[in-house]
């Protein structure tokens, strides 16, 4: 950490700040419940956060069955789902409820299990699997169950527009085809908006916090794209309580209670339509609710229950799990791994392709939503097959865990469970986070340049906003430019006055009020750079109308796409003010942040 002084330091202060970085282990293992010496090797190096696998009482999937650990894929087939008996599942409860006890004697302060928003194992023709556990419901009236849902599991699926269920993992349930881990069975999508599966899965919930985990990772937790009879009664709620009834009829051509159907998506090619737009949003808001739903259940039982989804895809973040403590973005994907750092991949003899792998955009964007939620990174050394040269060590999780830190808000690093490799380094950034704490909480993020990150643009089918926002930010970071991202929802005259450029890179679907945010801000001197074109839609796919803005006290700046190099050269040269904060000769593989204190004295901390 760094600490520079300036004379003025501009804080548009909403009353958000920055919490401390975390340390924190994935363990997917089975031999954790009655295997005392796995405590004892968490006792050597115990992460803040403990995420284990299935360790539950009555799996999200399959009900109460023999298997433990792993996620949706593990232990999904043969004895493994063996239906234990009320008898076993007491013991199993038992035996769950001290382990967890003993794992936050060990210094974990989170532990928590791994269940899925909609996964269910089994078959609807043979009654195998979760159906089976349906119908033995009422021989576990011991464990706090609610009355058995009428509707039947069959019934609480994802639904097609043409009614059929919805296929999982290229898995048809009207065929007698079976899904591979779990053959001879099925995997079925079930609806987060059915009353069956809501029930059950608050169940699972109350069953997690009764054992005394802190709260539940929560796998598949964007997937929702259903037509069923609850989700259209849902949908009509939904859009009364955004649009009047003039917008009503001119966005949908409907009177009074007339109904709404969900739309289905567009055949490729084809333009986005307003029906379309809210069909996704709709969908958006029900995983938000589901989610919210799911911290009820648990807090039932317990004073707390900590939600972490597995969904890092930005319009979600924004919008349905914001509310969650955690988000997982699952970088398993990259040409040269996803591990943090200089990643060295030999081509033929002594040459090599040297690329630095960083997370920046993934914890800056989680930053930039100001909400509850925060960033947790999976990275790998390739995917399906780690390469040699890749994979994690111990310095390249060092800076994973030094990035998570620098660049997100109680952010954290996915650490393998190795703990005589890992143990040390863990170890060691945790007591640093710890007894430095205030280095990285109480704090705001200060920026000279803002970049629009419009994450909404992915609704409208504009992949192409996101692709030109990470290449700017690579520029950024490369050029040691102090920067930070302005999402929809904060994109106001009022945010963007604190920076000295605003860049809004290539944003086809904008609002008559995000205009008018941006024509405000040049008014009062700012620069706007704008690339790709000023946006042409508004958020209802109108014509927008973004002509006849005056420079006002400022300067607008049109580009047809960013420059090929030079970029905060040519920022500063915008602005007349040097927006790089280093040294010429700093190498471009040094990445930067920068927060300040709101009620401090100019102070800028640089990590």
């Amino acid at each position: 950490m760094i600490a520079l002084t300036v004379a003025r330091v501009g804080v548009a202060d909403d009353g958000w700040r920055t919490e401390a970085p975390i340390t924190y282990v994935l363990d997917y293992g089975s031999r954790h419940l009655d295997h005392p010496e796995y405590v004892e090797a968490v006792r050597t190096a115990p992460p803040t956060l403990l995420h284990l696998g299935k360790d539950v009482v009555m799996s999200h999937n399959w009900g109460p069955i023999e298997c433990l650990g792993g996620e949706n894929q593990a232990g999904g087939k043969g004895d493994c789902i063996r239906r234990l008996t009320p008898d076993e599942t007491r013991q199993r409860l038992d035996g769950l409820t001290a382990m967890v006890s003993e794992l936050h004697d060990a210094g974990c302060t989170w532990v928590m299990p791994y269940i899925c928003s909609m996964t269910i194992g089994g078959s609807h023709r043979t009654r195998a699997g979760f159906w089976d556990f349906y119908d033995h419901w009422y021989d576990y009236e011991g464990f706090e169950l609610p009355e058995r849902p009428a509707l039947d599991p069959e019934d609480w699926m994802q639904r097609n527009p043409d009614g059929s269920m919805k296929s999982t993992y290229g898995i048809h349930p009207s065929t007698d085809d079976f899904y591979p881990p779990y053959e001879p069975n099925m995997r079925y999508a079930a609806c987060v908006n059915n009353p069956g599966w809501r029930a059950w899965i608050d169940t699972v919930c109350r069953q997690v916090a009764r054992v005394g985990y802190d709260g539940a990772f929560i796998d598949n937790g964007s997937t929702q794209q259903c037509y069923c009879e609850f989700c259209q009664a849902k949908y009509q709620r939904f859009l009364r309580d955004k649009y009047s009834p003039a917008e009503m009829r001119e966005l949908f051509d409907v009177e009074g209670d007339e109904r709404v159907p969900l739309t289905p998506k567009p055949a490729r090619g084809e333009e986005p339509t307003v029906g379309w737009v809210e069909t996704q949003r709709f969908w958006i808001e029900s995983i938000h609710q589901h989610q919210l739903a799911m911290r009820r259940a648990g807090e039932e039982v317990g004073d707390h229950f900590l939600l972490f989804p597995n969904g890092g895809r930005p319009r979600y973040i924004k919008s349905a799990t914001c509310d969650s403590d955690w988000v997982m973005f699952e970088l398993s994907t990259g040409e040269y791994g996803t591990n943090p750092g200089l990643a060295e991949v030999p081509i033929v003899e002594d040459i090599h392709v040297k690329v630095y792998n960083h997370h920046a955009f993934e914890y800056k964007y989680v930053q930039s939503v100001r909400k509850r939620v925060r960033a947790m990174c999976l990275t790998r050394g390739g995917y399906p097959k780690s390469l040699p040269s890749l994979a994690l060590n111990e310095q390249t999780a060092a800076l994973g865990m030094a990035e998570a830190a620098a660049f997100g808000s109680g952010a954290g690093f996915l650490m393998r469970s190795r703990w005589d490799q890992f143990g040390p380094v863990m170890n060691h950034y945790r007591e640093f986070f710890e007894t430095h704490a205030e280095q990285y909480a109480g704090l705001v993020p200060h920026a000279q340049v803002g970049v629009a990150v419009f994450a909404d643009q992915g609704i409208y089918g504009n992949s192409m906003h996101l692709a030109s926002v990470k290449s700017l930010t690579e520029d950024l970071l490369r050029g040691h430019a102090l920067f930070d991202y302005v999402i929809e929802d904060r994109f106001t005259a009022e945010n963007l006055r604190k920076f000295e450029v605003v860049i809004v890179p290539l944003i086809q679907y904008a609002s008559v009020e995000h205009m008018r945010a941006l024509a405000d801000y040049v008014a009062a001197g700012g620069v706007a750079v704008v690339i790709g074109g000023a946006p042409t839609s508004d958020l209802q796919t109108r014509p927008l109308d973004a002509s006849g803005q005056a420079d006002g006290e400022g300067k607008w700046v049109y580009l047809p796409e960013p420059p090929e190099e030079g970029l905060v050269a040519a920022l500063s040269a915008a602005t007349g003010t040097n927006l790089s904060v280093a040294a010429e000769d700093l190498t471009g593989a040094v990445r930067m942040n920068a927060f300040v204190r709101p009620e401090g004295n100019g102070e800028i901390m640089l990590h």
